[in-house]
């Protein structure tokens, strides 16, 4: 699955993300969800439920990657934060998805294999 045009999208919304939103959606993800972020060190958060990791939120652009079977929970509890972009995945897992090389490049650390991913690989080569 491409997901370059989520990313793109959300990379060019002028919202009050990364230093606003983004911790308020934190909050209200707690609802629900356990959330794993340290804030001086990450710019990805992980999102649990029972001890499993089902989702990863970015910092600095508002795109979630999401489990489907969650995906309609988290927009509930997000639903005011309509320019979420969302990126439903089967799993965390699994490498499936791709970006285009030279958007990935330009704003994020380096991923050697772009064309087959998972949201996984996401968060650990853009966790720091």
């Amino acid at each position: 699955m491409n997901i370059t045009n989520f990313i793109e999208k959300a990379i060019n919304l002028d919202v009050n993300w990364r230093h606003y939103d983004f911790f308020d959606t934190i909050d209200e993800l707690k609802i629900l969800f356990k959330v794993s972020y340290e804030p001086s060190v990450e710019k990805i958060a992980m999102i649990e439920l029972s001890n499993n990791i089902v989702g990863y939120i970015n910092s600095n652009y508002p795109f979630v990657f999401i489990e489907d079977k969650f995906l309609p929970e988290l927009k509930n509890i997000l639903y005011k934060y309509n320019y979420i972009q969302y990126i439903s995945i089967d799993s965390v897992n699994h490498k499936y998805l791709s970006i285009d090389r030279a958007l990935y490049d330009k704003y994020f650390n380096y991923l050697e294999n772009t064309d087959r991913f998972s949201a996984e690989d996401f968060y650990f080569y853009n966790i720091t």
